[in-house]
């Protein structure tokens, strides 16, 4: 029982964290830049995608969000031209979100906005060791479950 105990003590604390962090993010984005952590959300996994470009179902999946969710996020990103949708010859169903310079823009703009918050409520509070740990260890859950993490950076 004891590991299970473990488990579920460090699985709350991760909830807890990503829930004080994320209601954190979301006030000062949409206070100082406009956007919704969603939204920014959105524009970063475009930016770090091949060609600035991501299929849908991959957002969906990325930010466990359902269909649903995702097409209203990025019809609103579209409106707002951050975002185009595209779709390929071979199979008109596959759609693709791209970034747009506007898009690449307000990505660029909120960097000022988002890289304090990330210092105040997360990384302060950690060393560079544990953010490596961390990193690694919840690598492997997101592996293990199907959803390939970000590479490590190489150590320092």
């Amino acid at each position: 029982m004891g590991a299970l105990d473990d488990a579920t003590t460090a699985l709350q604390a991760v909830l807890d964290t990503h829930r004080v962090i994320t209601e954190a993010m979301e006030r000062q984005l949409r206070a100082q830049a406009g956007l919704s952590l969603a939204q920014y959300e959105v524009l970063a996994r475009l930016d770090q995608a091949p060609g600035g470009r991501l299929r849908m179902v991959d957002i969906t999946r990325r930010l466990c969000v359902s269909k649903s969710g995702v097409t209203q996020l990025v019809d609103r990103l579209e409106a707002a031209g951050l975002v185009a949708r595209e779709f390929t010859a071979a199979n008109r169903r596959l759609t693709y979100a791209r970034l747009t310079p506007a898009g690449a823009e307000a990505l660029r703009r909120s960097g000022p906005v988002w890289e304090p918050i990330v210092q105040e409520h997360f990384a302060r509070h950690l060393s560079e060791q544990d953010l490596r740990c961390l990193r690694a260890a919840l690598a492997k859950v997101l592996d293990g479950n199907g959803y390939p993490a970000a590479p490590l950076p190489p150590a320092r």
